[in-house]
This record gives structure tokens, C-alpha cells and sequence, in this order.
């Protein structure tokens, strides 16, 4: 799989995740709905400031010469 592939498997399965957190979080469903956006960009950023993090030690502490 390309990466574009893999990206785009992950942005649809992270907003699976999040609109279950959604509507498990709660009581109503229209104030559910309206909380996806945010907590989908949330989590998004969330992963991928994870992701640079995780790149940046692996530079750091695991670089062979």
C-alpha cells in the first residue's frame, strides 16, 4: 500500500473512533453531531504531533551511521 493509501485508512478509521466517542460521550445525539468536527481535528492533530514526536526520537536515539 502507498502512503496516501495508508493515511487515508487511518483518517477514516480515527473518525469511526470519534464519532463513537461522540455519541458514548454524550446524553443527546444533536449535541453529539456537532462535536464530531472539533473532536475529530483534536485527535487528528493530536496523532500526528504524536507522530512527529516519535520521528524526531527515532532520529535522535536510533540513527545508524
Amino acid at each position: 500500500m502507498m502512503l496516501a493509501e495508508h493515511i487515508l485508512f487511518f483518517l477514516l478509521l480515527s473518525l469511526a473512533i470519534v464519532v463513537m466517542s461522540a455519541f458514548y460521550s454524550e446524553p443527546e445525539d444533536a449535541p453529539a453531531l456537532r462535536s464530531v468536527p472539533r473532536r475529530y481535528g483534536v485527535f487528528v492533530l493530536a496523532c500526528a504531533v504524536i507522530a512527529v514526536v516519535m520521528l524526531v526520537l527515532e532520529r535522535i536515539f536510533a540513527s545508524v551511521r
